[in-house]
């Protein structure tokens, strides 16, 4: 028994070391050296990786390299920093030297311009490039949120409403009161908005800014453009993949404004009853339900609240056919409680070459839209009182009065609803949802070698239905005595309609000449329709003015009383042409020169001033490509541009030009008897037209150290002239306000983008800094450069910016009766001063306090913008981290005016005047003190911020690990957005929106930006 066993082990010995030798023959390992081909000289840091594994070297310092553990067929990949990578499959052992060519770093790019493409380095105007890879990822709905902190010179005012657009200005406000968003362009199709695009579409997005750039798109591209590339098949490949993140959004506490407890607003109400307190009204202590923190209003309303995206695409190419198909699905429910937006996508592209000189191709993307409505704002959530309960006791409770659940406001507050009560009975009573399709197809025909022929047709076409009821309810014992309440069921309907249609017909001619001289020229013909129609209708006492409880089937117009019911219609139509040509021109790569015009009649004006012409032309030097810096190995490009144009903004409503009439305009009375004479609606301006843009900027880009550091420096100036403003009418005609050319502004500043990007080993690492300065600026004014005032804070005049604060300026607090008497001693004061007010400055030293002493005391527009983007991998890890901010405005903190009734107090009047030293900022609580309520410095807030604006942490798996299932990439993240803001203001964010001319007022009812916590995952077949 003793062989058979030795037998056994001498096989296993013999199958071991045959394994050993089988592996010693499979396996191999390589050597070499990785120069720069340009010099000579080793790459010290150099990477070799093996193509779809982790397994990789580095080169030392003499960038020598060994590699071993490789097989017959694998591809090493060398890569280096600021080199072209180089790609070499391997048989067997030996040596292979590398010699690494300088990269462009994306000089050669293809940047996508108007009504055609040209390489980056061949631009001469002021265009930044986002690639569609660094906006799928962020838990955005609207791709233009992504872009905020990334482009110098463009400001983003987001919103946290489920579904909400972002306010999108570039370069400052350049008119006031005509448009200011930009234009946008999605496959060339001219579009207001781009919330029917998911992200993960997105193939590429261009901003362009400078007067150069965009002329060519005339009377359209004064507020600036965004162009949005979508993707298409790429050519030779079939492809799978899905992209998908869920997650949630919360508003940390450190995020909400801060109020006032029960026991703290029982101290500061009775202080401030004691204040009032007269003779004829004595001080009686209000005595609260509760105590101690009482009801937390805004924690009642907010909520976590879900987000969640979810892509998956299929491409395919031949050599005469590229297909792309994806569907998206996209969900966002709001902070506020029953909030919710969801979006569906279908997105289809193509493209045929049906001949040798011919190609079509045609795209199409169809969404459909719905949402739910907050039922609550968040005015009534932060002015409650937070001394009483907001439910009701269960006895109290009628099955036929949902108002019944919850208890009524203080009477001293008998106008502030229950926020609670208002946000349950109206849940779910606000639904709208639509439908979009965009597309366009097109025909490209080759007519010579150079020249080349393309007509593309465009339709974006929408409808939308909105829904409202309001249910008949009261909150209290009888409707009749109750203030919150609604006393009959009511309802109303809407529908919208637009259709836009745009024709695009180019012709291109591009052209090589003895290898120095490079021509591309376009001249072309558009046409663009814009129409729309709604009508919407109302009607109360549905069911019957008796009902209270209305089923949920019986909630139709049908159903209410036929004789209050209302009903309207609109209808809105506008449309332009356009000629245009560009020529750009190369000179060896050095001299760059390009000259744009464009002709654009327009229906918004009157024949006689229906057209306008818009040229610009930017030129280009090539330093880089100089004998002078041929041999400055530091220097990789370099290059000055500078350029001028000429725009319009035509951004106003239809029909101005046209006189209408007021049939009811005047009446007299005669006899008795009421007569009315009709009048002009308003004055008519039959020469109005458009404003006019017109603007420089030069600039300076470059890349040293081997691509490693990129610089791009530029300065802008752009004044807009014949503003569209209103005018005062004339007195004798009793019209409403004329608009008409009056006005000019000018936004001006500097604007800079600082990138450094290595990698050392297996670890790579990048630094980029972008910022842009803002000076704006108003020049002129209609009506002899008169300001133009809007409300009691702000006011526009020349030499200041657009929508300024104007008021009094604080000098502290009135201590004591002694300060008031050596004060009013000095001063002739025209109001009455009490200890506790607030003490004003005498501006114009005439020893007289008045409204002559107010000034501009901040503007909501800031002078600088900035982000910081941080990357970082290792292996298969990444990391990025985004910052972005603002500096230099002002925000209007109004929450602290006292109202119609009383609110509930901010945890900042805890700190008010309430004796001699207490403050010498907050004034005394007393609502009957008007001084106290002037605008004035003491509600000005510095709206500065600095924003982690995102982080995410990811992982791709190695191929070897995930080939077995067909996976060619698999990735895995965690993101968080907005997780920390740093500020100084006390709302519930920095981002304050606004009007052009009344912006910036916070009066604390702004939607709360939620911080937003998803992980995801990116799956290729």
């Amino acid at each position: 028994m003793k062989y058979p066993k030795r037998i056994l082990a001498y096989c296993l010995l013999l199958l071991f070391c045959s394994m050993q030798s089988a592996f010693a023959q499979s396996s191999f390992k390589v050597s070499g050296v990785i120069t720069d081909k340009e010099s000579g000289y080793p790459l010290i840091g150099a990477t070799v990786m093996v193509d779809g594994t982790q397994q990789g070297v580095s080169t030392g310092i003499d960038g020598r390299y060994e590699i071993s553990g490789l097989h017959s067929g694998d591809v090493l990949v060398y890569s280096y920093v600021g080199m072209k990578s180089c790609r070499h499959q391997v048989l067997a052992s030996g040596t292979i030297n590398i010699a690494l060519e300088t990269d462009a770093m994306g000089l050669e790019q293809v940047v996508v311009v108007g009504y055609g493409s040209v390489r980056k380095r061949d631009l001469t105007g002021s265009i930044v490039s986002v690639k569609g890879e660094e906006l799928k990822t962020s838990p955005d709905y609207n791709p233009i949120r992504g872009l905020q902190g990334k482009v110098p010179g463009l400001s983003i005012i987001n919103t946290g409403v489920a579904g909400g657009s972002p306010t999108v200005r570039l370069r400052g406000v350049a008119t006031i009161n005509a448009g200011t968003n930009p234009l946008y362009v999605v496959d060339g199709m001219l579009v207001d908005n781009i919330d029917f695009i998911s992200p993960t579409d997105i193939l590429s997005i261009e901003v362009l800014k400078d007067p150069s750039s965009l002329s060519i798109f005339g009377v359209q591209g004064a507020n600036g453009v965004i162009i949005i590339s979508t993707s298409r098949a790429k050519e030779g490949q079939t492809s799978v993949s899905y992209d998908g993140y869920a997650g949630v959004q919360v508003v940390h506490d450190r995020d909400r404004v801060n109020m006032a407890n029960a026991t703290e607003f029982t101290q500061l109400y009775n202080e401030l009853l004691k204040n009032q307190a007269t003779k004829e009204v004595p001080y009686t202590p209000y005595v609260p339900e509760l105590l101690g923190k009482g009801t937390e209003w805004v924690e009642r309303v907010l909520r976590p609240a879900v987000i969640t995206n979810h892509n998956a695409t299929v491409a395919h190419s031949s050599e005469k056919a590229q297909h792309v198909f994806s569907t998206g699905y996209f969900l966002q429910d709001g902070v506020q409680k029953y909030e919710r937006y969801s979006r569906i996508n279908l997105r289809y592209a193509g493209d045929w070459q049906v001949a040798k000189a011919v190609k079509i191709g045609s795209s199409m993307n169809l969404s459909r839209w719905d949402k739910k409505g907050s039922s609550v704002n968040m005015e009534s959530v932060v002015r409650a009182a937070p001394t009483y309960k907001p439910y009701a006791p269960a006895e109290a409770h009628s099955p036929e009065n949902p108002g019944s659940h919850y208890n009524p406001a203080p009477d001293f507050q008998r106008e502030i609803s229950n926020p609670v009560a208002q946000m349950e009975i109206n849940r779910n009573n606000s639904k709208s949802h639509g439908y979009r399709a965009v597309g366009n197809a097109y025909i490209d025909i080759k007519l010579f070698k150079d020249l080349q022929f393309k007509a593309t047709g465009y339709a974006d076409i929408g409808v939308s239905t909105d829904r409202n009821i309001s249910p008949r309810y009261f909150v209290g014992k009888t409707m009749e005595s109750a203030i919150q309440k609604n006393a009959q069921n009511s309802m109303s309907r809407g529908t919208a309609e637009y259709r836009k249609f745009q024709a695009d017909f180019l012709f291109s001619y591009k052209k090589t000449i003895r290898e120095k001289h490079r021509v591309d020229a376009t001249v072309g013909y558009t046409a663009y329709l814009n129409e729309s129609e709604g009508f919407n209708a109302s009607a109360d006492s549905i069911a019957g003015s008796n009902v209270l409880m209305v089923p949920g089937d019986m909630w139709m117009l049908s159903q209410g009383n036929a004789q209050t019911k209302k009903n309207g219609d609109w209808f809105n139509s506008e449309s332009f042409i356009s000629y245009l040509g560009r020529i750009m021109y190369s000179y060896d790569n050095k001299y760059l020169l390009t000259a744009t015009f464009r002709v654009d009649g327009s229906s918004k004006f009157s024949p006689r001033h229906r057209w306008g012409y818009f040229p610009s032309v930017g030129a280009g030097w090539v330093l880089s490509e100089e004998s002078f810096l041929q041999n400055t190995s530091q220097v990789d490009f370099l290059k000055l541009r500078a350029s001028w144009g000429r725009l319009g903004n035509d951004k106003i409503g239809n029909y101005m030009w046209l006189e209408t009439i007021n049939p009811t305009g005047q009446q007299v009375i005669i006899d008795g008897k009421i007569y009315y004479i009709p009048t002009r609606s308003s004055e008519v301006d039959e020469n109005l037209h458009w404003e006019v843009m017109e603007g420089y900027d030069v600039g300076i880009e470059g890349k040293f150290f081997k691509n490693r550091l990129s610089v791009d420096l530029g300065y802008y100036t752009k004044k807009t002239s014949d503003l569209l403003a209103y005018v005062a009418p004339s007195v004798s005609i009793g019209a409403g306000y004329a608009i008409t050319n009056a006005g000019a502004i000018r936004n001006s500043g500097f604007e800079f983008i600082l990138s450094w990007q290595d990698q050392v080993g297996d670890f790579s690492y990048g630094v980029s800094v972008n910022g842009s300065t803002l000076k704006n600026r108003v020049l002129e004014l209609g009506n002899n450069n008169s300001d133009i005032i809007t409300g009691d804070k702000h006011r526009t005049s020349v030499g200041h910016p657009v929508g300024s604060f104007y008021g009094y300026v604080q000098n502290g607090i009135f201590q004591n009766q002694a300060e008031i008497d050596a004060y009013t001693e000095k001063y002739n004061v025209a109001w009455q001063i009490r200890p506790g007010d607030i003490r004003y400055t005498d501006l114009d030293r005439n020893n007289r306090i008045d409204d002559k002493d107010r000034k501009f005391i901040g503007s909501p527009l800031p002078t600088f913008m900035y982000g910081i983007n941080l990357n970082f991998g290792w292996k298969g890890l990444d990391l990025s981290v985004d910052f972005n901010g603002v500096s230099g405005n002002k925000i209007l903190n109004a929450k602290y005016l006292p109202g119609f009734t009383q609110f509930n107090f901010y945890q900042a009047q805890t700190k008010r005047w309430h004796g001699e030293g207490t403050s010498n900022k907050m004034p005394i609580l007393d609502n009957t003190r008007e001084v106290n309520r002037l605008i004035s410095t003491n509600m000005i807030e510095d709206g500065s911020y600095c924003r982690i604006r995102n982080i995410q942490i990811g992982y791709t798996f190695p191929k070897q690990l995930t080939s077995w299932m067909h996976i060619s990439k698999l990735r895995v993240y965690i993101n968080a957005q907005n997780p920390l803001t740093i500020r100084s203001n006390t709302g519930f964010t920095p981002e304050i929106g606004g009007g052009i001319l009344d912006g910036g007022v916070d009066y604390g009812t702004t939607y709360p930006l939620p911080s937003t916590y998803t992980a995801g995952i990116s799956l290729n077949f």
